[in-house]
């Protein structure tokens, strides 16, 4: 099955945001549990810090192959 660049994409935007989002509740509630210091959750950032490494790693990729 062929897809896309766009596909593609949209794909891995999505996963990356997905993981940053798994990240950093999961890391959140790892130093809760640990340290007895509240932590402040910024699911947006970890969002867009998951779908920019998602892309870099996508691109590496590419470039790669080639």
């Amino acid at each position: 099955m062929k897809t896309t660049w766009l596909a593609s994409l949209l794909v891995t935007i999505f996963w990356g945001a997905v993981l940053g989002l798994v990240v950093t509740y999961l890391g959140g509630a790892m130093v809760e549990a640990l340290t007895a210091t509240p932590i402040v959750r910024e699911p947006l950032k970890g969002m867009a810090v998951g779908v920019v490494l998602a892309v870099m790693s996508g691109l590496l990729i590419l470039v790669n192959e080639k």
